[in-house]
């Protein structure tokens, strides 16, 4: 996630630090929007009176790691496990280091386990597990003895993976909220719009923002290829674009099935490769795409939800989150589609008073069930 998605996110999390009080709420938006100012300004929270401690536990036989925030003075009652998208920095990324700061300024416990394949850049639905690892842990950290409510939320891909994990047996009636914030639904029509030739949006040498889903979902196939000199050169490359990097030429060495995998990296967004696209999602439906059906688990969820979506998301379209919302039917679930935000940015462009007024009065009507819901 860029920079930017993290001060969106604040404003949203922190939603579950206000009390239901029409006096209270009006002053934690005016501390929230002050807080939303300086994080988007830069700011990374360290002068803030808030302990950060690095946990290390055994979850079977390795183990796992997460950062914990929790204010100073204080006991909190609420915890958040927040889970962060597919990044090389994960839970060490600097803007979601301040949000948790502030979240944790806020009143709350917050949990960031560090998915170590998420900082590689691979997806699996092994983080699931530890979605509901770190829930059965939040009681035994440090500050956590008045904790009484526990919820998840994540960005992006995570946002998914925390719903499947809210519906999970053994911990789906301990859940107290769930938040989503530019989750998927299905897989396979994400896969079509991100593998699907379009209209070119950016310059030559850049990439649009759905291909980083493309290369992430290339790279998981990459076992589909017979030559181990073509899987690693590709891995090399996928990792290259992912990471912003200059793309290297092709290796003269590749096999006509490796030449073909590199056009599909690096050709341009008006362009595609539809058979071999189709032949990518085959291979993972039996492997991956199967565990990362959320259908059957946004059937029980519990707890309340809040999904939040930019109106012009970018790699994932908000009909995912419409999707989603439909099929939580065993508990109350609010949808705010935010014609503010894209996937990763702010929309830029300008709306008329009218617009801004409907679009600030949906986001009010958002945030005040969800202060009233985690009172």
């Amino acid at each position: 996630m860029r920079n930017r998605k993290w001060t969106i996110a604040i404003l949203l999390l922190a939603c579950a630090a206000a009390s239901y009080n029409p006096v209270a709420n009006l002053v934690f938006a005016a501390r929230m929007a002050l807080a939303l100012r300086i994080l988007a300004s830069g700011a990374t929270g360290e002068n803030l009176p808030v302990q950060v401690t690095t946990v290390q536990r055994r979850m079977g036989d390795r183990t796992v790691e997460a950062l914990v925030y929790r204010p100073n003075g204080s006991s909190p009652t609420r915890a958040i496990i927040f889970m962060v998208g597919v990044s090389e920095l994960g839970c060490y990324h600097p803007r979601l280091v301040a949000l948790c700061r502030y979240l944790a300024d806020k009143g709350l416990l917050v949990v960031t386990p560090d998915i170590t394949m998420f900082r590689q850049l691979e997806i699996s639905a092994e983080p699931i597990d530890q979605i509901v690892y770190w829930f059965h842990q939040v009681r035994t950290l440090e500050g956590s003895q008045r904790v009484e409510h526990i919820g998840l939320a994540g960005i992006s891909f995570s946002a998914t993976l925390s719903l499947i994990a809210a519906a999970r047996p053994e911990i789906r009636d301990e859940v107290a909220f769930l938040i989503g914030i530019g989750p998927y639904y299905d897989l396979h029509h994400c896969f079509r719009g991100w593998f699907a030739s379009g209209p070119v949006t950016v310059g030559e040498g850049y990439y649009p923002t759905r291909f980083y889903a493309k290369w992430i979902i290339m790279n998981a196939a990459l076992g589909m290829l017979p030559v181990a000199q073509d899987r690693q050169f590709l891995h090399g490359v996928l990792l290259d674009v992912l990471l912003g990097k200059k793309v290297p030429p092709a290796d003269p060495a590749l096999t006509p099935e490796g030449q073909r995998w590199y056009r599909l990296a690096v050709m341009r967004e008006d362009q595609s490769d539809e058979e071999l696209s189709q032949k990518i999602d085959s291979y993972l439906t039996p492997i991956l795409f199967w565990q990362l059906d959320p259908a059957q688990a946004a059937a029980e969820i519990r707890c309340p939800a809040f999904l939040l979506h930019g109106a012009y998301d970018d790699l994932i379209p908000p009909e995912e989150s419409r999707e989603m919302q439909q099929h939580i039917t065993r508990a109350r679930c609010y949808l705010l589609i935010s014609p503010f935000l894209t996937h990763t940015h702010p929309f830029e462009k300008p709306f008329t008073w009218r617009q801004k007024a409907a679009a600030l009065a949906d986001s009010f009507a958002f945030f005040y069930r969800l202060a009233r819901i985690l009172r």
